[in-house]
Order: structure tokens, then sequence, then C-alpha cells
């Protein structure tokens, strides 16, 4: 298991202006965001979080969680929204381990955690995954459903985040050619390729991205026990305007019953 080290080798990224500006928005409704790169010594297995992070203590308290830890190791970024005393706070980790896969799109990184804590901000919030039983489930059912209110938002404030994303698609599509039949994984992997499918059926189609119909087919050939999930979500969420936080709420638990259904807890 990972322990946690604090090192001031680990500096927080510089904001470019359209992410300071979308952080003041957030902050000016009384809400602390705070950016953090985490990664790991190789030699002593120590996660490095700087001395100086506002909230360090939320972090490591987090981090020393396997579970949430493991959720952290297989994905980008993750943002932590939580109550504090002083007011709700949004914590944007960085796994700086995985740097190399998003090389210059950082911004693009940053800006869809802080989509994530641009709604929290407006009262769209997403299951909380602390001390859940199973994290992985929390979090991959409030994706789905914010990642639909967050590209919108994103191509609204003129944040390109396709390139990057269709060039991850890409990588993964090849990968999975090459595996016949993929590596085997457990419920995590399952929920994220849920999540992942969901994702390029509602946020691409054949214009925007040429192999779209391809991925398609390869997830239904690879993966045909998840297609019955991703085709009822997806009908589902396109006909739901999730803009309307009433409706947002009903199609979050409605995703979240039909995920705990088709993964029933072991």
């Amino acid at each position: 298991m990972l322990s946690l080290l604090v090192l001031a080798t680990v500096a927080a990224p510089p904001l470019t202006e359209r992410l300071k500006k979308w952080k003041a928005e957030i902050e000016q409704r009384g809400e602390l965001v705070v950016v953090v790169r985490i990664g790991t010594d190789r030699e002593t297995n120590q996660i490095r979080v700087p001395p100086a992070t506002p909230r360090r203590f939320v972090v490591a308290r987090y981090l020393a969680d396997e579970r949430f830890a493991e959720q952290f190791r297989r994905t980008h970024a993750m943002t932590i929204n939580y109550q504090a005393e002083d007011g709700r706070a949004h914590l944007v980790l960085l796994n700086m381990d995985r740097a190399a896969e998003f090389k210059d799109a950082e911004e693009a990184l940053i800006a869809h955690e802080f989509g994530h804590a641009w709604l929290d901000a407006l009262g769209f919030r997403s299951p909380d995954y602390s001390g859940q039983a199973r994290p992985c489930l929390a979090i991959h059912t409030g994706d789905i459903v914010q990642h639909i209110l967050i590209r919108r938002e994103l191509e609204t404030r003129g944040f390109p985040y396709r390139d990057n994303w269709i060039r991850n698609l890409d990588l993964t599509l090849d990968a999975l050619h090459e595996e016949n039949p993929p590596a085997p994984g457990g419920e995590c992997d399952s929920l994220a390729r849920v999540a992942l499918w969901i994702d390029v059926r509602l946020g691409l189609n054949p214009e925007s991205w040429s192999r779209h119909g391809e991925f398609d087919a390869a997830f239904r050939r690879h993966f045909p026990e998840l297609a019955a999930t991703v085709d009822e979500l997806v009908q589902v969420l396109n006909a739901v305007d999730v803009t309307v936080q009433e409706r947002y709420r009903r199609a979050l638990a409605y995703v979240g019953r039909r995920l705990v259904a088709s993964f029933p807890s072991p």
C-alpha cells in the first residue's frame, strides 16, 4: 500500500487565463478551489503532496483510503467535493504518474475537473464516494450524468477538449484490437467501460470522430454483457434535459439503480 509523503518538489500547476476566470467564478460563491499535483516516489512507493497545499489533511485522508487510491490510480484526475466548517471546497487532484497521457492537454483536463466543481457549486451534486463500500459505482454514476453537462460547459467556455479525448480513444481502440479476448477485469473495470461507452455515444458521432462506429462495434464484440445497460442508459439520457436540476437528480438516481441492477453487490 502507498504511504503519504509530503514533498516540496511537486508544485501546483500554473493556470491559464480561462482557468483562472472559471476558478474565480466558483470561488465568488464562497467555495474554495485547489489544484494539486499528486505523484508517487518510485523508490519509496510514497505519494507526493506539496506541503503548502490548502486542506492537505483532506487530500491525505482520501489517499490513505486504498479504495479511493485505487480509483485515483486508474484515472488522470479526480475532484474531491466536500463540506468544510468554513464552506464548500473542491480539491482537484492531478495524477502525475500518468502525465504523459495528457501531455499538451492539461488545460482541458483541469477544465473538465473544474466542470465537476462548478456543477457541485450550482447544486448539481454527484454521489459522495467517501466511505462508500463500492466507490467506483458512485464515481461512475456521477460521471455518466455530469459529463453531459460538462461537455456543454467546456464548449461554451471555449476549452478545446475533443482532440485529446479522441487521441486517447484511438489508443484505447487500438489496444482493444490487439487483445483477443481483452484482459479480464473486475467490477470497476466494467463500470469504467460502461461510462466510457456512454460518453462516446452521447458526446461524439461519426462526423466528429471517424472511428465512432468502429468503437461501438468493438465494444459490442468484446463486452456484449454491457451492451443492454449502455443502450438503455443512452436512450434514457437522450430523452432527459439534465440542465433542469430536478430532472438531473432523477436521471442520476435512475443511472444509479440501473448500474446496481447490472452489477449486483458481490
